[in-house]
Parts: structure tokens; C-alpha cells; sequence
């Protein structure tokens, strides 16, 4: 007789979200019930109606998929996910917050999984903060979920370095695909009986808000080169970090810190300090900020050289030119 699957309704939007469904899906053991994401929204200047990133993979693989606009008070979906019976709800950056009654509802446990070291940076974008803060280690972290935002107990974690090449798009990436390798046997050690729920330290809590584009400007009074580098990788690819010249944005887009040198000391808010091989630098709260690669709005990425040799007067219109 063949050995019944385990139930998952799996809610998530981004791609962040992708490998752990894909998980799922390759793995003969579970039964992806159905997939719960957000609505389309429309995207790029052209607002063009997108799916999200999991609605396309749950299609691909014959998956109904739900996008309600709320859950709160959502009884026909409720009712819809108790008729399913699953083993377990697994979330992954959904962007809602489930209520009681869906949390209910699984015959484990309602599984989330957050990228990064709980309780640090509970919130939207634990990825991003991990890295403008320039930590060294993060993670993946399994949480059964309680009402209280990303306060559950913890079922599993796993640590991952943050490389000083990573950008916050190459450290979801390989935060996403670790989730998948693991998610599969987490969920059986559910089941077995091995798993111990330990519940978080509150003292030792944090959170991280919700990104938005403004989150992106540099301000070179109160922010340090480190800071902006640090901002800069975070935020790659999107908001971006960028400068306001004459009420247009140029976006950095790779920077390299000067913050041992006797310019870079010297160095004062706004300041541009000329480097070898065609580089500049600019004064900050504390060191030098070096561009590499930018985009000026309206315009394509370049090198920092390819810039200069067309845009140097607007760039000191804003930046004072060192004496």
C-alpha cells in the first residue's frame, strides 16, 4: 500500500520563496495542496499586471493558487484550507500576517521561514538589515508561528557567512536555495517526534521595517563610507542607494571605502577627492566613499570613468571640489 504524503498549503510571494516550494514539489513525500500568494500588481513604468514569482511556479506544476486580498476575516478561505486538512502551512515572505483562525487550521504546525538569526531582525527585510549592518554571519531560521510577528518558537537554524562581495540579491539567493535543502527534513522531524520547539530570547530581539525607495538617499552629513557601502550592497538591486544632483538620482551601484588614509581622515561631508586610475572619491560623515559602477536617471549603468568624462560639472554642483 502506498504511504500517504504529507499536506502542505504553502503561502509566499517573491522569489525568495522559490525554492523551498520547489522543494516540495521534488520531493515524492509531500503533496502541495494548493499555494496562497499575493494579487498581481502591476509593474515597471509601463504598469504592466505581473503575477508574483510563486503564482508562476504553482502553475507550472498544476497547483491551484489563491490571491486574496486580505486574510483577516476571510472565511471563505478559511473554510477552503480546513476542507483541505493539510499536515502543515508553510510560510515564506508572504507579506501578510496570517490570523488565529489560519493558524489553526494545520495538524502540526504553521512553519515560517525567515531569513535570518531569530530573534534578530524580525521584520520585513531581515536580509538587507543583515547586511547594512554589516554583519558577517546570518541564516535561516524555522519558527513555529505564534500571532506576535516572527516571535514563535524556533524549530531550526542554520548559519551562512554574508561574504563581502554579497549584494542583498546574491545573499537571497543563496539564503533561498539553503531553505529548500533544509525545509524538507525539518518538516519530517516534525513528524517524527525529534524536533524540540526553543522558544527566543525577547531581550535579545530586533526589528527591521519595511523597505521603501526613499530608504535608498545617501546623506554624507550622518552616514559613514562604511554605512554607504554597506547601504549600497543591501540595497542591490532594489530601492538602490543614490545621490540627488540637481533633482536627479545617481545611483550607486558598486563602491569600494577609503577609511585609513590621511585623505580619507581629512576628508569632509561632500568633498570630492581626486584617485588614481580615474576614480573619485567623496567625503563622508567618517572616510571616503569611492564609485565604481553608477546610474545616472534616464540613463544606463558606467563605470565611474565613463561618467566623469561627461557629467564632472554636475557632479560638483551638488559636491564641493577639493582644494
Amino acid at each position: 500500500m502506498e504511504e500517504e504524503k504529507i499536506k502542505i498549503v504553502y503561502f509566499g510571494t517573491p522569489e525568495f520563496a522559490m525554492r523551498p516550494l520547489e522543494a516540495l514539489i521534488a520531493n515524492e513525500n509531500y503533496e502541495v495542496l494548493t499555494v496562497v500568494t499575493q494579487e498581481d500588481k502591476k509593474v515597471g513604468r509601463k504598469q504592466v499586471l505581473t503575477p508574483p514569482p510563486i503564482k508562476v511556479l504553482a502553475q507550472e506544476h498544476e497547483i491551484p493558487v489563491l490571491q486574496p486580498p486580505k486574510l483577516k476575516g476571510n472565511r471563505e478561505v478559511e473554510e477552503l484550507l480546513l476542507k483541505l486538512q493539510p499536515d502543515f502551512i508553510v510560510v515564506t515572505a508572504y507579506g501578510q500576517i496570517l490570523p488565529p483562525e489560519i493558524l489553526q487550521i494545520p495538524k502540526e504546525y504553521c512553519v515560517n521561514i525567515h531569513g535570518s538569526l531569530l530573534p534578530k531582525y524580525r521584520g520585513a527585510s531581515p536580509i538587507e538589515a543583515s547586511i547594512r549592518k554589516g554583519e558577517k554571519e546570518t541564516g535561516i531560521t524555522f519558527m513555529k508561528m505564534e500571532e506576535k510577528m516572527d516571535a514563535g518558537p524556533i524549530l531550526h537554524v542554520q548559519r551562512a557567512p554574508i561574504d563581502p562581495s554579497d549584494t542583498g540579491a546574491t545573499l537571497r539567493e543563496k539564503l533561498s536555495i539553503l531553505a529548500g535543502t533544509l525545509l524538507p527534513a525539518v518538516l519530517q522531524d516534525i513528524l517524527d517526534g525529534t524536533t524540540t520547539p526553543i522558544p527566543q530570547d525577547e531581550h535579545k530581539a530586533t526589528y527591521c521595517h519595511k523597505i521603501s525607495k526613499q530608504d535608498g538617499l545617501i546623506d554624507l552629513e550622518t552616514m559613514t563610507a562604511e554605512e554607504i557601502h554597506n547601504t549600497t550592497r543591501a540595497y542591490n538591486p532594489w530601492p538602490s542607494c543614490f545621490l540627488s544632483l540637481r533633482e536627479k538620482k545617481l545611483k550607486l551601484i558598486e563602491t569600494e571605502t577609503d577609511i585609513s588614509s590621511k585623505e580619507s581622515k581629512n576628508a569632509k561631508p561632500g568633498e570630492i577627492i581626486e584617485k588614481e586610475e580615474g576614480k573619485i572619491g567623496i567625503g563622508t560623515k567618517k572616510g571616503v566613499i569611492l564609485p565604481l559602477k553608477v546610474q545616472l536617471e534616464g540613463k544606463n549603468p558606467m563605470s565611474i570613468q565613463e561618467f566623469l568624462r561627461g557629467n564632472s560639472e554636475l557632479l560638483t554642483s551638488l559636491l564641493t571640489k577639493a582644494k
